[in-house]
């Protein structure tokens, strides 16, 4: 890779990664919002929900510039638009003005998603798509963890002190009373990356250069590069038809069951952890969690399972991937139902819904014990991520990519809307983010499987279709020319 595409390539990602910052920064503070601006958690979870909705209606009205026009224009308009908005919510006093200032900053980021799916596509090889989507997304998990503990770091309410308190509004009624000093400081993260966000993005003006389209495809790389070619093919409105038509494409896209649970254990994974486990942060428990996490979900998930869909299809198996995606979506299952049916709580020392109360060394093994099965639970989560979107790559047409990614993202986007939407009210009238978080994932993880068994017979119809298809326009394209 020549320099300046690789510089290109670093400043686009690094302000990409600081806009998907923006969901991470608000869910550390969730419970400092709701008592800043004196709102419960409905409340929270209609503003997570409405951010997704507007985060995918942006992904899927943008995804189809991205084909269209040049993408590092829309990179440097979503930039702009982010990094102002969340600068201004150091003004913020109604829960209604963070509502708008949040559909905004969905816009903004929503441009984002099929940019770098298009930007990785046209420069990583397309026989290590897997494992380019895999390293993007161990990228953006660390980008999200980052700005968890970004977000904590200027949150210093101690949270023990509140433990003995036994609802939620007491708690929040609670630091309302004693921690009022300290309740706007959920802005100043939003603040400081909103202006990182903004030096990047004047530095995208003047450095980043577009790469060209399908470079990096197997019939066009050296036609491209070395005879300094263009791909001249665009999208047109009616390839929208044909993107529908395709029958992989059908159930790459209707499958957003899978996301539901997850959209819900993303949006309160920290109120979860607060209220029901009710652990500290520098608990040595939460660094073996995080550690056993981390390995299993991140590098087992992300790269081991990448790089075995990537080999399959290099092996001949052009459905490969999709084979690798659809065994992780159903092995994933049972080891995050038996995690959350495990339900432990740090001061009682009980597990199974505080079913279970045992002694200190019965709570560490049956801690480590949740600790893997969640693990092993998220490393297959994990892996279906990079197949899921190299397997899109795979089975359309470069003009189409971007379109095609901002249509099932935008359908992904609904899923974790109606996950999050639903777990505010549903924790409202039980009180319990675990039982909320286990039978979600229960109910929408078995539907969702029905949806990725069809792929198995599609895919690989839909690749050859594709795959010959380049070739045709490699030759006539080559002809052109001479």
């Amino acid at each position: 890779m020549k320099k300046r595409d690789a510089l290109s390539l670093f400043l686009v990602i690094f302000l990409i990664l600081l806009m998907i910052m923006d969901s991470a920064l608000i869910l550390p503070n969730e419970v400092l919002i709701a008592a800043d601006l004196n709102v419960y958690f409905d409340a929270i979870g209609l503003l997570i929900g409405i951010y997704t909705v507007f985060h995918g209606i942006s992904i899927l009205t943008f995804g189809y510039f991205t084909d269209k026009i040049e993408r590092k224009k829309l990179l440097i308009f979503s930039g702009f638009l982010w990094s102002i908005t969340v600068m201004l919510y150091l003004f913020i006093e109604e829960f209604w003005q963070l509502m708008i200032g949040r559909i905004v900053a969905a816009i903004a980021v929503g441009v984002t998603a099929p940019l770098v799916i298009s930007f990785l596509a046209d420069i990583i090889s397309s026989e290590s798509r897997s494992k380019s989507f895999a390293f993007w997304g161990l990228l953006s998990t660390f980008a999200g963890f980052f700005a968890g503990f970004f977000a904590l770091a200027f949150n210093t309410i101690d949270y023990t002190a509140i433990e003995a308190l036994s609802t939620p509004p007491e708690k929040i009624s609670y630091i309302i009373v004693n921690y009022s000093d300290l309740l706007n400081t959920w802005r100043i993260p939003y603040f400081i990356l909103g202006w990182l966000a903004l030096a990047f993005t004047l530095l995208n003006v003047f450095l980043t250069k577009e790469p060209k389209r399908a470079a990096t495809e197997k019939y066009f790389k050296d036609l491209l590069i070395q005879e300094n070619l263009q791909y001249s093919y665009k999208i047109k409105i009616s390839d929208l038809k044909f993107i529908v038509k395709r029958k992989s494409n059908i159930f790459l896209i209707l499958n957003f069951f899978d996301v539901i649970a997850s959209g819900l254990l993303v949006g309160f994974i920290f109120p979860y952890i607060q209220f029901d486990i009710q652990i500290n942060f520098i608990d040595i428990r939460v660094i073996i969690l995080l550690l056993i996490v981390g390995v299993f979900g991140l590098f087992i998930g992300q790269f081991g399972l990448a790089h075995w869909g990537d080999k399959k299809v290099q092996k001949g198996d052009l459905a490969g991937r999709v084979k690798v995606a659809v065994i992780c979506s159903i092995l994933t299952l049972p080891f995050l139902l038996f995690a959350f049916a495990m339900s432990p709580n740090i001061p009682s020392q009980s597990f199974f819904f505080q079913g279970l109360t045992v002694d200190i060394i019965g709570f560490w093994i049956l801690w480590i014990i949740y600790c893997s099965f969640l693990g092993v639970g998220l490393a297959f989560t994990m892996g279906i991520g990079p197949n899921w979107y190299a397997s899109m790559i795979d089975v359309n047409f470069p003009e189409n990519r971007g379109t095609m990614v901002a249509i099932a993202s935008f359908v992904d986007t609904i899923g974790r809307a109606i996950g999050v939407i639903i777990g505010g009210f549903v924790f409202t009238i039980t009180g319990s983010f675990s039982s909320t978080i286990f039978w979600s994932t229960l109910i929408f993880g078995l539907i969702s499987i029905g949806f990725w068994l069809p792929l198995f017979v599609t895919a690989k119809k839909d690749f050859n279709n594709v795959n010959e298809e380049m070739k045709k326009r490699a030759l006539l394209i080559q002809e052109e020319k001479s």
